[in-house]
C-alpha cells in the first residue's frame, strides 16, 4: 500500500464513532443504547477491513425527521413568498377553503383546484358573475391561495392596479408568464379610456394565445357580456366568454352577515 494509500486507510479507521453511556459491543461493533442497531460497520478498503461509524436506526430517524421538518420549512417559506409576489392585499391571502362557508360554488371551486393540472392543460377558465357581496372574490382568492399552497404560482390583482403599474406590454407580458393562473377582479370598474380598453383586451388576449388559465370576477350580467351596449367591449367579452366558463354566484349578503355577527358578539359582551 503506497503512502496515499495509507494516509486514506488511516482516515477511514479515524471515522468510527466515538462511545456514548448506554452503547455497548456485540461482535466487535458498537451498538446504540437506545435503539439496539449498530453504529459502526465493517468494510473492505483496498482489501484491508476496516471499521467504520454508521448511523443507528434511531439516530436514522432523527436525521430522517430533522431533513423533512427542514423540507417543510422551505416549503412554507417558498409558499409565503410565492403569496406575497401574487396576492399584495393581507386580507385576501386569509380567504381559504378551510374557512369558507360549505356552499355549492365553493365545493366547485375546491374540484377547480383540485384539478388544476387538468384545468390547466385543458386552458380551462372561470368568470364568477352576479351582484356584488355574493363571494365571487372570495371564491377566486381560495383558489388562488390553494394552488400557492402547492407550489403554483398564482397572481391576483386587478385591471385599475394593472394600469396604475406604469408596465408597459413587454413588461406586462413578462409578469403575465410569470404566473400559470391569472385571477382579475372586478372586471368592469376599469376606465373606458382607449388606452385602458386597449390594455384589458391586451391582458386577456396574451393570456389566450398563452393557452394559461384566467379567473375573472365581474358585477356584470351574462347578459352584459354576451350582449354589451358599447362595441368596444364586444371583442373584450367575446374572448373571455371564449375562455372562460360563466359561473353565477347569487347576492349573499356576506357584508352584512358580518357586521350582524359582530353586533351579536357585542350584545353578548356588553349585554
Amino acid at each position: 500500500m503506497n503512502g496515499i494509500d495509507g494516509v486514506l486507510l488511516d482516515l477511514v479507521r479515524k471515522s468510527a464513532v466515538e462511545e456514548e453511556q448506554g452503547d455497548f459491543r456485540r461482535d466487535g461493533l458498537l451498538h446504540c443504547g437506545r435503539c439496539g442497531t449498530a453504529r459502526e460497520c465493517r468494510i473492505e478498503f483496498d482489501g484491508v477491513p476496516v471499521v467504520v461509524g454508521c448511523m443507528c436506526q434511531c439516530r436514522t430517524e432523527e436525521s430522517d425527521a430533522k431533513q423533512r421538518q427542514k423540507e417543510r420549512l422551505e416549503q412554507f417559506m417558498s409558499c409565503q413568498r410565492l403569496r406575497a409576489q401574487g396576492i399584495q392585499d393581507p386580507a385576501v391571502r386569509q380567504c381559504t377553503f378551510s374557512a369558507a362557508k360549505g356552499t355549492k360554488r365553493i365545493a366547485q371551486c375546491r374540484t377547480y383546484a383540485s384539478r388544476w393540472e387538468q384545468m390547466r392543460e385543458q386552458n380551462a377558465g372561470l368568470v364568477f358573475w352576479g351582484p356584488p357581496d355574493g363571494g365571487k372574490t372570495y371564491a377566486a382568492a381560495c383558489i388562488a391561495n390553494a394552488l400557492i399552497d402547492r407550489g403554483v404560482p398564482a397572481l391576483m390583482t386587478s385591471f385599475p392596479m394593472i394600469l396604475n403599474s406604469g408596465w408597459d406590454k413587454a413588461e406586462i407580458v413578462r409578469q403575465m408568464k410569470r404566473f400559470p393562473l391569472l385571477v382579475l377582479d372586478d372586471l368592469g370598474i376599469e376606465r373606458e379610456s382607449g388606452y385602458a380598453m386597449e390594455t384589458v383586451y391586451f391582458v386577456i388576449d396574451e393570456r389566450y394565445k398563452s393557452r394559461m388559465p384566467l379567473i375573472i370576477t365581474t358585477n356584470l350580467t351574462l347578459e352584459e357580456l354576451r350582449r354589451p351596449k358599447d362595441i368596444r367591449f364586444k371583442r373584450i367579452y367575446s374572448r373571455i366568454l371564449e375562455m372562460c366558463v360563466p359561473v353565477h354566484f347569487e347576492e349573499q349578503r356576506m357584508r352584512e352577515e358580518k357586521a350582524a355577527d359582530k353586533m351579536r358578539f357585542a350584545r353578548e359582551v356588553f349585554g
